[in-house]
C-alpha cells in the first residue's frame, strides 16, 4: 500500500472507525490502498509508506509517511463515498454515503479525529489553509473506535476517498471493510 496525505486519510478514518470493545457488532479491514482506478497525478500526494493494520479486535492503527507536493487548500476538495459491496465479486452496489467538502473545510470542522491525529503526528494545527505542501509522518495512531451505532446495517462496504482540483480526481484511497 502507499500512502495519502495524513488529511485524506482523515476522510477516510471517518468511516473505517471500527467498533468499540463494548459495541455488539465486529468491523474487519479487508483492504487499504491506493485506488488504481484513478490516474494518480504524482505532482499533488506521494503516497509513500502510509499504512493501517489490524492491532485487536475493533482495533486499528495507521502509521507511516506521506508528502503532499502542494499546498491544498479550498481550491481542492475531498470526496468520500460508501457503497455496499459484494466483496466475493469485487463488485460495487448501490452508494449509501456521499460527502464532498472543500478540503480545508473538511479539516478544520473535524472535531473528533484530527485533533487526536495531530498529536500523533507532525501534521500542521486546525486552522491553517492552504494545508502546507510537505512530508508529514504518522506514528501509530489509533483509530477512533465509537462513530458506528450498535444497529449500523451488516455487511460488506467499499470506502473510496478521493482529493480533487477543479472536479478532476487527482489522487485517492480505496477501502473494503466488513461488517458483522
Amino acid at each position: 500500500m502507499t500512502s495519502v496525505s495524513g488529511l485524506v486519510v482523515v476522510g477516510l478514518m471517518l468511516l473505517v472507525y471500527a467498533a468499540a470493545e463494548e459495541k455488539s457488532y465486529s468491523l474487519e479491514l479487508n483492504s487499504f490502498d491506493k485506488n488504481t482506478k484513478i490516474e494518480n497525478d504524482d505532482t499533488w500526494v506521494d503516497w509513500g509508506t502510509l499504512r493501517m493494520k489490524k492491532v485487536g479486535r475493533n482495533q486499528y492503527t495507521l502509521d507511516g509517511e506521506f508528502e503532499f507536493k502542494r499546498n491544498i487548500g479550498d481550491e481542492q476538495k475531498l470526496s468520500l463515498q460508501v457503497f455496499s459491496y459484494d466483496e466475493g465479486a469485487k463488485q460495487k452496489g448501490p452508494m449509501v454515503m456521499n460527502v464532498n467538502k472543500p478540503f480545508c473545510e473538511f479539516v478544520n470542522e473535524d472535531v473528533d479525529t484530527y485533533p487526536n491525529l495531530q498529536k500523533k503526528s507532525d501534521l500542521p494545527e486546525q486552522g491553517d489553509c492552504p494545508f502546507p505542501k510537505g512530508k508529514y509522518t504518522i506514528d501509530n495512531y489509533e483509530l477512533e473506535t465509537t462513530f458506528l451505532p450498535d444497529d449500523a446495517p451488516k455487511g460488506d462496504y467499499l470506502l473510496e476517498l478521493t482529493l480533487l482540483d477543479n472536479e478532476a480526481s487527482l489522487s485517492g484511497l480505496v477501502a473494503s471493510v466488513t461488517l458483522t
